[in-house]
């Protein structure tokens, strides 16, 4: 029986296969690989064009290649509101001189070049627009996670998209190198795409009106990732000295 994606769902997947491929452009040891995805039990023309517009992402420069400081980004919210690429959220910070993937939840999008920030932008819009035309609104996926044996490069992996009654959409893939380690960088990534799933569940209840207890237990079961507190600006320091704030 084939699985027909609400749309909440559809965006949820998007999200996080777009996210795979993202990682897998930033984290390729030479050319970037493709992605081969394969369908498991969806329905045949939502996932054709699931994967049609994944493939339309911007292809991403090696975190090696980028100046220091540069943000490359994990996940881009698809959901974000008037189809606008976010301010910030997931992403990489290229410090070359630590030798390690640093990894920022709240990395600043705005650091991107303007014409890849304009490309995700565009297809942000077109995958909200193509969404009307092929799902209904329904239930969200309430988690999901990866099934994979780890080190293992040559089989393929099962995505699975998990609803609150026990329902599992799965996609099959060979992942980038950095998620088939066992690693916490490789659990940090995953726990990225298990919370935004997870968030935009809760965030799909509340417009909907329908928020539970239950829901909230979803997200807060997932790990969140460290964040790095923002810096506060000259203003806000201000403001925290009696003297100043009362001036």
């Amino acid at each position: 029986m084939s699985f027909n994606l609400s749309r909440t769902q559809f965006l949820q997947m998007f999200g996080v296969m777009q996210s795979i491929r993202l990682i897998g452009s930033h984290t390729a040891i030479r050319a970037v690989p493709g992605i081969s995805w394969c369908n498991n039990n969806l329905e045949s023309e939502q996932f054709a064009v699931l994967t049609s517009l994944v493939a339309k992402t911007p292809l991403m420069r090696n975190l090696k290649s980028l100046p220091s400081g540069s943000t490359a980004p994990i996940l881009i919210n698809p959901f974000e509101e008037g189809g606008y690429l976010p301010h910030s959220g997931p992403g990489f910070v290229a410090i070359h001189e630590t030798g390690e993937l640093n990894i920022n939840e709240n990395a600043l999008f705005g650091a991107m070049d303007a014409h890849i920030s304009t490309a995700f932008t565009n297809l942000i819009r077109l995958v909200n627009t193509r969404v009307k035309c092929i799902t209904m609104p329904g239930a969200a996926f309430s988690n999901f996670h990866i099934k994979s044996s780890i080190g293992t490069t040559y089989k393929a992996s099962e995505l699975h998209f998990i609803t609150e009654d026990g329902m599992v959409a799965i996609i099959e893939a060979h992942l980038p190198h950095i998620l088939l380690k066992d690693s916490e960088e490789s659990r940090q990534l995953v726990d990225i795409m298990r919370h935004f799933v997870g968030q935009s569940m809760i965030d799909a209840d509340i417009a909907a009106g329908v928020l539970t207890n239950d829901s909230i237990h979803v997200v807060n079961d997932i790990p969140k990732p460290p964040t790095r507190e923002p810096e506060k600006t000259l203003e806000q320091k201000l403001m925290e000295c009696p003297t100043w704030a009362t001036w």
